[in-house]
């Protein structure tokens, strides 16, 4: 309103971007993450994640980038995020690969060295597995 007062058009905000692929279901998912509870998963991103990361399709980034949408895209190529490591920059692929984001949340600095993310690790192969099939679920919607 306030660009119409100044003589300039208004324009509704941009819609969120939506991932190119459609949320699945837990059962939609590859093993081992099709037998993961979401409810465990939301749980751990509450406790472990969300103070660095949002992963809602209407919210940008916090410390850490957005995890919206993560698994269309690769490592280190969220858009507007500018403080990547060189390490995560160099870390490459076209999209998250579950696999490879179970061998980061299991020990981030041994995985990646030289990474800025500050979390210990998940050394609990059930919490990592609830995790990241809730992350492929929900950063999809």
């Amino acid at each position: 309103m306030l660009a119409a007062a100044c003589g300039g058009e208004t324009s509704a905000p941009a819609e969120p971007a939506k991932p190119a692929v459609p949320a699945p279901t837990v059962g939609e998912l590859p093993a081992p993450y099709n037998e993961a509870s979401l409810e465990a998963g939301q749980a751990l991103f509450g406790n472990k994640c969300s103070a660095c990361h949002y992963i809602d399709n209407r919210k940008d980034h916090k410390v850490g980038p957005t995890l919206h949408g993560m698994f269309e895209r690769g490592p280190g190529k969220a858009p507007g995020y500018p403080t990547y490591s060189a390490a995560v920059k160099a870390l490459g692929g076209e999209t998250w690969d579950p696999a490879v984001l179970d061998q980061w949340l299991a020990n981030p600095r041994a995985f990646l060295p030289g990474s800025n993310m500050f979390f210990n690790g998940l050394t609990d192969t059930t919490q990592r597995r609830d995790l990241i099939a809730y992350l492929m679920v929900r950063s999809r919607k």
